[in-house]
């Protein structure tokens, strides 16, 4: 069985946190049990170029 979020919010989107980093992503995915975390965001140029990275 996986534990998935499929709709994570990027540090781009608007109203978010300014912590919405993959490092922070990924340390509250695995704090909480989630193994696959997915993010829509992918079309920002900043974000795409960071998850490139």
């Amino acid at each position: 069985m996986y534990i998935a979020d499929l709709h994570i919010h990027s540090r781009f989107s608007r109203a978010t946190s300014k912590d919405g980093d993959l490092p922070h992503l990924d340390w509250w995915a695995r704090r909480k049990g989630i193994r696959m975390v997915g993010t829509g965001d992918f079309t920002h140029p900043a974000w795409r170029a960071e998850l490139r990275e």
